[in-house]
């Protein structure tokens, strides 16, 4: 079983955005893959997250977004993340996965659904310092699921 430490690299998150633009930040976030050798097209993937992005705004405001591709463009699944100082939203996540891989993609999907479904969960990773801290605070989410 594929688990969210296993895709996500602390290098892949970028902590204390300060874009207000959700289309703008993917791009930002995404960048981090550019010398990723997971990403065999760094383009396509782009061009594929931009026209799957999904927020979703909870009752205090707060808004998770995610955006996703199902692509030949990368060899493995790959996740960034970023951490947003202000509105329209707060946690933006990428994900990137190989057709062949869409049961391992639900199974992530529903663990960061469940993460945010608490506002523990969104709590903690906002508070998060530092990316390592990011992805530890992530890892411990999900392990308590």
């Amino acid at each position: 079983m594929i688990t969210i430490g296993d895709i996500l690299l602390a290098k892949h998150i970028l902590i204390g955005l300060h874009e207000t633009d959700t289309a703008q930040s993917v791009t930002q976030i995404a960048g981090t893959f550019k010398n990723d050798p997971r990403v065999k097209d760094w383009e396509r993937l782009h061009e594929q997250l931009q026209g799957h992005i999904v927020c979703a705004n909870k009752e205090n405001g707060a808004a998770f977004c995610l955006a996703h591709a199902r692509t030949d463009a990368v060899s493995t699944i790959i996740m960034a993340a970023g951490q947003a100082v202000g509105e329209p939203f707060r946690l933006i996540f990428i994900i990137g996965l190989p057709t062949a891989m869409s049961s391992e993609y639900l199974r992530i999907m529903g663990a960061l659904t469940r993460i945010f479904r608490s506002e523990k969960g969104e709590t903690a990773l906002r508070e998060a310092a530092t990316p390592a801290d990011f992805l530890e605070r992530l890892c411990e989410l999900e392990m308590g699921l």
